[in-house]
């Protein structure tokens, strides 16, 4: 008779306890927020871009990931997403398409990623970095509640900063400027090298690269018609002229010219100076 008395009390704890997780589990609103982490698995509130790493880009596309905190709808679901004038310098139409009125969340999604579309047409974007500052609104579907998870930046540009193997690897890629880094991104084959040149079993790699973009320099027009495969031409740009420039984005062009000492043409960096 105890037992059987235990056994009920027990059953209707638990019977208690699973109306409790029901009610606790719709009382409240159904959020959307933003859900980026690092590597680490650190939550982050913004992302940085550079068109210098992607020079045969005239635009791009950055998914802004968000998650749905609550249940999973049956039904299509809406939420919004404004830019922070006060917070935002990047300019409608000229470095972003602008945002939609609403976005939507398909039946029984809990994560989604929203489209943004950036440009590179703006040429100041080689000399200063453009930022964009979204804000999630609450709607009937969907509320923005969480404030440490409700903005986002965005942060671009088209120019690159000197990388931490660049003076490791000087001897075979010589001194550093923004110009340079860029052409050897566009003829290496990699956007980077090892940070390090302890680890003797990566120099062959190395090598590999930096000597493609030492036959890039020495004759850019004979390894133009050697690759055409990497989607590069050469124009002419006057006597002893030419610009290179990816056929994909023809906005970004980098003169070279020829030098008559050695008969050779020569890319001049930002500070005016022959890369060689």
């Amino acid at each position: 008779m105890k037992r059987s008395i235990i056994f009920g009390l027990l059953y209707m704890a638990v019977l208690s306890s699973c109306r409790k997780a029901t009610e606790l589990q719709y009382a409240s609103a159904d959020n959307i927020y933003f859900d980026l982490t690092d590597r680490t698995g650190a939550t982050v509130d913004s992302i940085v871009y550079s068109f210098a790493l992607f020079p045969e880009l005239a635009s791009d596309t950055i998914l802004l990931p968000l998650r749905i905190s609550g249940i999973r709808a049956t039904t299509e679901r809406s939420f919004r997403i404004s830019v922070v004038e006060s917070a935002t310098t990047a300019q409608p139409e000229l470095h972003y398409r602008p945002l939609e009125d609403v976005y939507k969340v398909p039946a029984g999604q809990g994560i989604i990623k929203v489209p943004v579309i950036i440009y590179n047409t703006d040429t100041n974007l080689a000399n200063k970095m453009v930022r964009i500052k979204f804000q999630l609104e609450s709607t009937a579907d969907l509320h923005a509640e969480f404030k440490k998870l409700d903005t986002f930046r965005l942060m671009f540009s088209n120019r690159l900063e000197k990388p931490v193997w660049w003076d490791p690897w000087s001897g075979e890629l010589g001194p550093y400027s923004r110009v340079k880094h860029e052409l050897f991104i566009r003829a290496a084959g990699t956007t980077e090298l090892p940070a390090t040149t302890s680890d003797a079993t990566t120099t062959p790699r190395v090598l590999y690269y930096t000597r493609r973009f030492r036959s890039f320099l020495n004759d850019p027009i004979a390894w133009v018609e050697d690759n055409p495969q990497e989607g590069y031409t050469v124009e002419p740009a006057g006597t002893g002229k030419y610009y290179f420039y990816s056929i994909s984005n023809p906005g970004k062009k980098y003169l070279m010219t020829l030098n008559t000492a050695d008969n050779r043409y020569y890319f001049t960096d930002e500070n005016g100076n022959r890369i060689v």
